[in-house]
């Protein structure tokens, strides 16, 4: 009967240089990656967007990039679905989104 051995190696991990990730959510985000979470948080806080924290900054950057260069650039109006989420970047698509969706609540923010 063949013998198991018990230690077992482990593929080596490679890490991030110190300093050079921030750990958010069980993610390792970059400082650069940081930064622009930051950054899309402000803009969230200043419009008045609800979940202008950042995990619903994060569920922006990663779910709705479009959404996100809109606010990080400034001067635009994004709406926010509160029933199922969702980020809206044009009013045509938010016109499209209560179209198919009728009983979701759409709340446009102008983003300054």
């Amino acid at each position: 009967m063949p013998s198991h051995d018990k230690t077992k190696t482990r593929p080596e991990r490679r890490k991030a240089p110190a300093g050079s990730t921030v750990r958010l959510e069980g993610l390792h985000v970059s400082r650069a990656a940081w930064a622009r979470l930051e950054a899309l948080v402000a803009q969230l806080v200043r419009a008045g967007i609800p979940r202008a924290h950042r995990s619903g900054a994060l569920d922006m950057l990663v779910l709705h990039p479009e959404v996100a260069a809109l606010v990080l650039a400034g001067g635009c109006r994004v709406s926010w679905c509160a029933t199922c989420g969702a980020w809206l970047p044009t009013a045509r698509v938010v016109l499209a989104h209560q179209d198919t969706q009728p009983e979701h609540v759409v709340q446009g923010f102008l983003v300054p």
